[in-house]
C-alpha cells in the first residue's frame, strides 16, 4: 500500500505528545534548582557529577551488592555484541544481511516512487531451499524479533536517500514521492517563555511578507508598485496591512484590529458552516499580548497560521526546556535553521536571480516576464501604456536583523 497524505504528514511532525503547560513547567524547573526544606537544590543542567546533590551521587554505591548485579546483568549487552560480532565475521552471513536489507529498499523505493522512472536493477535473494544451514538459522532468528520497530515500513521512504547522492540535504530537499509529500520544514526559532506569539511570526520567513504594495490611480486600476512600509509608518504592530491568525490548541490569536481581525473572521466562517461540520473554537488574546508562558502546548503537534489574505503555514513546538548556561544572554527570537528559497533566474541572461516582472511589455513576448535589474536597464523601459514593473520580493525576511 501507498503512504496516505496523513501518514506522511505525521512521519514528518507528529506524534504528539500529552499536552504540557509553559508556566508549570517553568514553575518546576525553577523550584529543583532552588531546592526545599526537604531536597537540596539539583542543578538542571549538570556539567559534572560533582554537581549533583551528594545523595544523587551515592545512590549507586548505596544499592546493595545483588541488587548493583541484578541490574548490571539486565543493562549487559555483551550477549548482543557477541552475536553481532559473529554476523559481522562470518562473510555468508554478513552477505546475506546486505542483501536483505538492499531488497527491502528496493521494494520501499518501487512502491512510492512514481512508475515514469527508470527501474533499478532488481536485488535478487536466495531461494529458501538453496540456503545454508548458517543463513537458514540467522534469518529465522531475525524473523522471530518482536520488536516492531525492526522490519522497515513505507513511512521510511521519506528518509531514505537516492542512490549515488549521498550528500542529498533532507532537511532542505525533502524527497518527493509518490504521493502527496509531507511539508517542507522552512526555519527552526527558538524563544523564551516570557516573549509573546508576535515575536514568533515576526521571525518567521516568509515571503509574503515581503510582496510590494499596490499603488492605484484615482479610477482604482493598478498603476504601479511600491516598497513595503514599516511597522511605524503603517501602524501596524504585527502585519502590514493583512493581518494574520494563529491557530494554537483550538484558540485563535489575532492582531485585534478591529477591520482587519482574521481571528474574527474565522469565527464567522465557522458559524456559516453546517452544525455537525462546525469546530470547536474560541477567540483569544491577540498575538502581541500572549505571552509563550500563557500557553499549553503539545511537542510536535501542527499550528495553523493565516496571514496575508490566504498564505498559510504549520508550525511545531519540537523542545520545551530551562536554559542552559551556555545559552546566549540575548538576541531573542534566535534562528538556527533556515532554508534558502529557490529563486527564478533572470530569462534573458539566465545567470542571476531575477529582481522585476514585467508585465504588458509587448518586446518581451510574454507577460510576466522575468528580468534581472542589469538586464532591464539594458533594455531600457517601455513607452507604450500600461508597462507595469513589479520589484520581485528580496527574501530577506529571516536573513537580515534591524537593530535598533
Amino acid at each position: 500500500m501507498n503512504l496516505t497524505p496523513g501518514q506522511a504528514h505525521e512521519a514528518y511532525i507528529g506524534p504528539p505528545s500529552e499536552a504540557v503547560e509553559v508556566a508549570a513547567f517553568v514553575k518546576q524547573a525553577s523550584e529543583l534548582q532552588a531546592g526545599s526544606e526537604e531536597f537540596e537544590p539539583l542543578p538542571v543542567f549538570s556539567q559534572s557529577a560533582s554537581q549533583l546533590p551528594r545523595e544523587a551521587r551515592e545512590a549507586w554505591s548505596s544499592l546493595p551488592e545483588n541488587e548493583q548485579d541484578a541490574i548490571k546483568a539486565e543493562c549487559r549487552v555483551d550477549d548482543l555484541r557477541k552475536e553481532l560480532e559473529d554476523v559481522i565475521q562470518n562473510p555468508r552471513l554478513m552477505g546475506h544481511v546486505m542483501r536483505t536489507h538492499e531488497a527491502s529498499l528496493h521494494s520501499i523505493q518501487e512502491t512510492v516512487e512514481p512508475s515514469n522512472r527508470r527501474k533499478r536493477k532488481r536485488v535478487t535473494i536466495a531461494d529458501p531451499d538453496e540456503e545454508h544451514p548458517e543463513v537458514t538459522a540467522l534469518r529465522l532468528q531475525i524473523d522471530a524479533t518482536k520488536l516492531k520497530c525492526w522490519p522497515l515500513q513505507l513511512h521510511a521512504a521519506s528518509f531514505i536517500r537516492a542512490p549515488r547522492q549521498s550528500d542529498h540535504n533532507t532537511l532542505i530537499h525533502v524527497k518527493r514521492l509518490g504521493f502527496e509529500a509531507a511539508g517542507e520544514r522552512d526555519a527552526m526559532h527558538v524563544l523564551l517563555s516570557s516573549q509573546t506569539l508576535g515575536d514568533l511570526y515576526r521571525a518567521m520567513p516568509c515571503s509574503s511578507k515581503e510582496l510590494p504594495v499596490e499603488v492605484r490611480d484615482e479610477s482604482g486600476q493598478i498603476s504601479g508598485y511600491g516598497g513595503r512600509p514599516t511597522a511605524e509608518e503603517d501602524g501596524m504592530d504585527v502585519d502590514h496591512e493583512a493581518g494574520v491568525v494563529m491557530c494554537i490548541e483550538n484558540v485563535l490569536h489575532g492582531t485585534s484590529k478591529a477591520v482587519n481581525d482574521y481571528a474574527a473572521q474565522v469565527l464567522a466562517l465557522v458559524d456559516s458552516l453546517p452544525e455537525g461540520k462546525q469546530p470547536e473554537l474560541a477567540m483569544g488574546s491577540p498575538l502581541n499580548e500572549t505571552r509563550i508562558s500563557s500557553l499549553t502546548l503539545r511537542l510536535h503537534e501542527p499550528y495553523w497560521m493565516l496571514h496575508a489574505g490566504n498564505c498559510e503555514h504549520f508550525f511545531a513546538v519540537t523542545c520545551i526546556r530551562a536554559r542552559h548556561p551556555t545559552d546566549p544572554e540575548s538576541g531573542y527570537p534566535l534562528t538556527t535553521q533556515i532554508t534558502p528559497p529557490l529563486l527564478d533566474f533572470c530569462r534573458v541572461c539566465v545567470k542571476v536571480p531575477a529582481t522585476y516582472s514585467i508585465v504588458g511589455d509587448i518586446r518581451l513576448g510574454e507577460s510576466p516576464y522575468l528580468i534581472c535589474g542589469p538586464c532591464w536597464r539594458w533594455m531600457g523601459e517601455s513607452k507604450e501604456e500600461g508597462v507595469l514593473v513589479v520589484p520581485l520580493p528580496k527574501h530577506q525576511e529571516g536573513w537580515t536583523r534591524h537593530i535598533s
